[in-house]
């Protein structure tokens, strides 16, 4: 019985190796590619310049549509979608720590900095004594917020303190005694008109319509706030994810971002 049952486990055992083989292969050489879109400014990267740039070289493209990262992410583990471009290492490195996951960058996209707006004031100049400014109330983007204040010398803050934390509390110095009011980010476009200056993510102020004549200064990124392309650790290597990372390191991209009607001024190349 054995010399029967040697060759028959022998046999299932290379048509296994064959299908795995054969699976990697279409994963790595696929032609038919899933994009997630969770809600972003920068969806438009992928609308106008990589979709069109992949589908030159073959590809066809199939636009997936989501309520937000976590989601996205969770798309991407289970192979519903192939990758996607709406988050920062930073959000990453929570979400896999978070649910052991190994989900990992592909490469570092253009992304829409805060900016400092101001519908009164055409440059940062005519600050002046107790002048209001509007600040983002959820942790980050406060951070961010009171970063950038120190960056164009409005502020001055604790050289200890962490600057991917920082509060009114870490603010050592206020010369022009400036008055912040920490609002939500959505708030801050319709209230433009009322105050003196509003920090907020380029990405709100774009659907907002407000537009880039209004913004007078931009955020340094911290390279953990940089937006990526987001894969499964096991498709870095794969031939489709080196022509999406070339699709967004190419000119057509630099040239979108610099020269559109619609978006320009408002993203920034990679800084690191």
């Amino acid at each position: 019985m054995k010399k029967y049952i040697y060759p028959i486990m022998a046999a299932t055992l290379s048509f296994l190796l064959v299908a795995c083989g054969q699976g990697a292969d279409q994963s790595a050489d696929k032609k038919t590619l899933k994009v997630g879109l969770p809600p972003s400014a920068h969806n438009v990267l992928v609308e106008k310049v990589v979709v069109p740039q992949l589908e030159k070289q073959g590809y066809t493209i199939e636009l997936m549509n989501f309520n937000g990262l976590r989601d996205a992410n969770e798309a991407l583990i289970s192979g519903g979608i192939d990758f996607h471009t709406a988050q920062h290492q930073a959000y990453l490195n929570v979400y896999n720590r978070e649910t052991k996951s190994d989900l990992v960058s592909l490469v570092h996209t253009p992304s829409i900095p805060a900016f400092i707006y101001s519908v009164k004031q055409t440059n940062l100049d005519n600050v002046k004594d107790k002048d209001k400014v509007l600040i983002p109330n959820d942790p980050s983007n406060t951070a961010r917020a009171y970063a950038l204040l120190a960056k164009v010398g409005w502020i001055e803050v604790n050289p200890e303190a962490d600057i991917a934390t920082l509060t009114q509390r870490d603010i050592t110095n206020n010369p022009y005694n400036l008055e912040f009011k920490e609002v939500d980010s959505a708030l801050i476009p319709r209230l433009l008109q009322e105050i003196d200056y509003g920090i907020m993510p380029g990405g709100v102020a774009l659907l907002a319509g407000i537009g880039s004549e209004h913004a007078l200064a931009h955020e340094t990124f911290l390279p953990d706030l940089e937006l990526l392309v987001t894969v499964k650790k096991s498709d870095l290597e794969t031939t489709w994810a080196k022509d999406v990372k070339k699709s967004f390191q190419s000119d057509e991209m630099k040239t979108f971002i610099e020269t559109d009607p619609e978006i320009k001024g408002r993203f920034i190349w990679p800084e690191g």
